[in-house]
């Protein structure tokens, strides 16, 4: 990415800055229990994700091996235990270590940051406000775009909310998605392989960066072709 100027970073939650698929996938199953043939496994509520909570319990009431019959028909109130189950039992999920450093290392080097998830606002933003991450410049959630990951609308948002280019972005997420949604909106892609489910297929999307740790991101940010200087 030689000559490539960056000025803002575009941030996936579930995966890359938080530890929260265990917790997902118990929320997952909570909510669609009593209507299930049995619990889905974390492949088959990882392969729903994409549009808000919503829409992957939908998804899950609609699946032919699952779902119990007239299972859609209760929807709603499976999103209500999604929600109850998600909060209730939020504190299992911590924060990546070296996230936090490397938030507030990007921030003192001046980038601008925006964070872009699948969940629905009301659950990123209380992701957010119990992990302490309250110190970036847009968020863009789920529930605020047409078309979800890989489609590039929630990247063209972000950077639209940071007033810079596309291309000036670095958009880190740890699914394959993340990267043809920065891709495909014209940004420096980097695949978070630190908390991905499967990093094989992360690898295979052929992001610009691999990262295996927050570090080595602060490490590429800091090289001169980066167009940013050493944030220590």
């Amino acid at each position: 990415m030689r000559g490539r100027r960056v000025a803002g970073l575009v941030i996936d939650i579930d995966g890359t800055l938080a530890d929260t698929f265990p917790h997902l996938f118990a929320s997952f199953r909570h909510a669609v229990a009593p209507w299930v043939r049995r619990a889905p496994s974390d492949a088959e509520i990882v392969a729903t994700f994409g549009p808000p909570e919503r829409g992957c319990i939908q998804a899950l009431l609609s699946h032919a091996e699952l779902a119990l019959p007239q299972a859609l028909t209760h929807l709603d109130e499976a999103v209500q235990r999604f929600h109850a189950y998600y909060r209730a039992h939020h504190d299992r999920v911590r924060l990546f270590p070296g996230v936090a450093e490397l938030l507030r290392a990007v921030r003192a080097a001046g980038l601008k940051v925006a964070i872009f998830t699948g969940k629905g606002r009301s659950s990123a933003e209380y992701t957010l406000q119990r992990l302490g991450i309250s110190d970036y410049d847009g968020l863009v959630a789920g529930d605020d775009v047409t078309h979800p990951k890989p489609h590039p609308e929630g990247i063209l948002r972000a950077a639209q909310m940071l007033a810079l280019p596309a291309s000036e972005l670095v958009v880190v997420g740890d699914h394959p998605a993340d990267i043809e949604a920065g891709r495909r909106a014209g940004a420096v892609t980097a695949g978070a392989l630190w908390g991905a489910f499967d990093a094989h297929a992360v690898l295979a999307a052929q992001p610009d960066w691999i990262l295996r740790s927050p570090e080595e991101l602060l490490a590429l940010l800091a090289r001169p072709e980066s167009g940013r200087q050493p944030t220590s």
